[in-house]
């Protein structure tokens, strides 16, 4: 079975629907219980969770991407959501899709690490990106230069490793699934 060829069947897109329900439902009850107090660093780890899942269950290139695409073009449509994670979400797809293929690294091979890697690279695209983001929207034009550096360095040094922790626990995730399959998909 090439799982790594061809386009997304209907039960890999009936998991990215699943997942970004997830996601969804998720992010509306965080959103509305820490009111961004915590800075969604929840959000960024469920995100990299997510997408190793994705990936590791689909077999597919470019299902992060896919599946940050889909989350934040319906995110785009809420009004509460705030315009920094949406938008960010597809460079962060695409970044962990690109981090996992680099050199000789196909489906097969890639490792616990590798998705740790990419989960960190991701969100640190996503941080990067909201950064500008607010940035573009005047949202720091208001606040002190010490608020901006404050919230760059939380931003740009915790939401990398929390991506790390939530890839390492997206293989946790996958690896007890595979084992329940009879079937490792992460090595």
């Amino acid at each position: 079975m090439d799982k790594k060829r061809g386009s997304f069947t209907s039960r890999d897109l009936a998991l990215v629907a699943g997942l970004t329900g997830l996601y969804l439902v998720y992010g509306y009850a965080s959103g509305v219980t820490f009111q961004h107090n915590i800075l969604e660093l929840d959000l960024f780890f469920l995100i990299s969770t997510l997408f190793t899942i994705v990936v590791s269950m689909t077999g597919k290139r470019w299902s992060a991407t896919l599946l940050g695409t889909v989350n934040g073009l319906i995110l785009l449509g809420e009004p509460l959501a705030p315009l920094a994670i949406t938008l960010s979400l597809i460079p962060n797809g695409i970044v962990f899709d690109l981090a996992l293929y680099t050199r000789d690294h196909t489906i097969d091979r890639l490792s616990r690490k590798r998705f740790m890697i990419a989960g960190a690279l991701g969100n640190l695209a996503m941080a990067t990106s909201g950064l500008v983001i607010l940035q573009g929207t005047g949202f720091f034009q208001a606040k002190g230069l010490d608020f901006v550096l404050t919230t760059s360095v939380i931003a740009l040094v915790t939401n990398p490793l929390v991506g790390a922790i939530g890839a390492l626990f997206g293989t946790i995730v996958v690896k007890r699934v595979g084992e329940q399959m009879r079937s490792p998909l992460v090595r």
